[in-house]
């Protein structure tokens, strides 16, 4: 028996171990690799020695050198475990110094086992099949030993199936790959201490046979020596660490578990401080936002916005176990927002009517006057009031149409045909065509009509002659809808251009008008892109929205 299966197993177990530990170790700076690279290397050594100890008719010197390889296990295992989740500060200075005290010692009495038993009660060597194997009674050192170990074991496990329960396929399976590596040998080994083998011959060493296989599949279909957790989970606490915006875990009864940096400044409070204590003793106002909302807090005597967002801890059948509070300092937005507000009554309603009363006593003055250099002056008054109400109205009107008003699909073809049939009306030596399916639903609201009529008004009121061809073509293309306006005046402005490309104004280049910010605003609020192409023969605007039927 021995001879023709058990050698040949042991010596497989040997060869295929140390192939793995090898490429383990070329693989090292991946999280994990070196400690398993120890693992494989020690367990591969523990199955030679196994096998030479028969086959050389010393099994006693074999059998000890065994033992004391074996008291690696455990640390390698431990150490690869910790390292794999990203946990390998816990095993590091006096707590490893601690834990390689105990393999120094049990190598101690395995050596010296003959002048005090402590080790070994009894031993001998027994003939099985031809060879001759090493056997005998466990002794109390060896005992603790194992509860030491399998205590080692255990940790490791308890970490590995934890990260079961809160991680992805990929690292899912690699842990299901190390837990059956380490479980298999160790079960195999406890039913040989407590006599449950039919030989006397230790069976640890094939089954770690199978854990290479299961550690091969694992590194060629899993990644293990590619990907880990603890890259992740580094990176994540990295991320967090250095993030900007304050972020608080809190558990379910709302006390502090973790804060960032950015959090202890906000709450002017130490991680120290911070962990075990209520939220509610830093910040009252975060307690009761279950999911998002923003606050004003005073700092410093300033007044600061933020948003607040807030993602829960699930566990298993919808258990909350706690919440993430994150706030993004939006008080530049919101302020921002607040004086454009101000600003946009300000030009919708206060400077409308203000020019409507300049523009009225401009034609009161033209009344009253008689040289014909004076009534040009006021006509170039009235021009330019007339500019500035124009623009006004087009920003009311744009402003009162996305106000309140939500995405829906309307009907873009029955909208070009209304505005077409009205641009018609108002230039009548004007050529437009209109090329167009009977209908053409596309995602948007009210706003896409106003900002369509500003590119059919502006290909015709800039046309450089008069009888202007403008060119309105529809058609859809796949998932969207695409208008094109094509007209044959002098094309946009080159600097107009760069700016609307830029999406930008500078002090140096900037639009000569609001009409094609419009445009752009409206279009882009619904989701879709607007792209200007002009030349010497005239300017295609080209609209891209979504279809609603896609």
């Amino acid at each position: 028996m021995l001879s023709s299966l058990y050698l040949p197993l042991m010596l497989l177990a040997a060869v295929a171990g140390s192939g793995l530990a090898l490429f383990a170790w070329l693989h090292r700076e991946t999280p994990g690799a070196a400690p398993l690279a120890l693992f494989l290397l020690a367990a591969s050594l523990w199955s030679l020695t196994d096998a030479v100890g028969i086959a050389s008719g010393r099994p006693r010197f074999w059998a000890s050198l065994k033992l004391s390889i074996a008291t690696l296990v455990p640390l390698a295992w431990l150490a690869l475990v910790f390292e794999y989740t990203g946990r390998e500060r816990w095993l590091s200075g006096s707590r490893l110094f601690a834990l390689g005290v105990e393999p120094v010692v049990v190598s101690a009495l395995v050596w010296t086992n003959p002048s005090h038993v402590i080790w070994r009660a009894s031993s001998r060597v027994v003939l099985v099949d031809g060879y001759y194997v090493f056997d005998g009674t466990p002794g109390l050192a060896l005992w603790g030993h194992q509860v030491y170990a399998y205590g080692l074991i255990a940790i490791g496990a308890a970490l590995l199936v934890g990260m079961l329960w809160r991680t992805d396929d990929v690292f899912r399976d690699q842990s299901t790959a190390l837990l059956v590596a380490i479980a298999v040998p160790m079960i195999v080994n406890a039913l040989y201490l407590f006599g449950y083998t039919p030989a006397t011959v230790d069976p640890t060493g094939i089954a770690f046979v199978l854990s290479g296989a299961v550690l091969a599949g694992a590194i060629l279909s899993e990644h293990l020596l590619d990907v880990a957790p603890a890259t992740r989970e580094l990176g994540r606490e990295k991320l967090i660490g250095e993030l900007e915006d304050p972020v608080v875990i809190v558990d379910a009864e709302r006390r502090v578990v973790d804060l960032n940096p950015a959090a202890e400044s906000l709450l002017g409070v130490s991680s120290d401080d911070a962990i075990g204590t209520e939220l509610a003793a830093f910040e009252p106002a975060l307690v009761g936002i279950d999911d998002s909302d923003e606050i004003t807090l005073e700092r410093e005597g300033r007044r600061c916005y933020y948003d607040v967002r807030v993602s829960q801890l699930d566990r298993a059948h919808g258990t909350i176990t706690g919440r993430i509070i994150s706030l993004r300092d939006v008080t530049e937005r919101t302020r921002r927002e607040q004086r454009l507000d101000v600003m946009n009554r300000l030009y919708r309603h206060n400077l409308r009517n203000e020019m409507n009363v300049v523009r009225g006593n401009a034609e009161l003055l033209d009344a009253r006057l008689a040289t014909p250099a004076h009534r040009e002056y006021v006509a170039t008054i009235i021009d330019t009031a007339d500019e500035v109400i124009t623009r006004s109205e087009k920003i009311s009107a744009l402003s009162r149409s996305v106000e309140g008003q939500s995405m829906r699909p309307i009907d873009l073809a029955s909208i070009l045909t209304a505005l077409v049939g009205s641009f018609r009306e108002e230039f009548p030596e004007a050529t437009i065509a209109l090329e167009a399916p009977e209908t053409c639903r596309v995602v948007g609201d009210p706003s896409i009509e106003i900002a369509i009529q500003e590119v059919l008004e502006n290909a015709l009121e800039h046309a450089d002659r008069p009888d202007p061809t403008v060119t309105v073509e529809l058609a859809t293309d796949g998932d969207d809808a695409r208008l094109a306006v094509t007209d044959d005046g002098p094309g946009i402005p080159e600097q107009d251009l760069r700016v609307l490309e830029s999406g930008a104004e500078t002090p140096l280049e900037h639009a000569s008008g609001v009409g094609l910010w419009l445009v752009i605003w409206a279009i882009e609020r619904v989701g879709g892109t607007v792209a200007f192409e002009t030349g010497e023969t005239g300017t295609t605007v080209t609209v891209t929205l979504r279809r609603a039927d896609s």
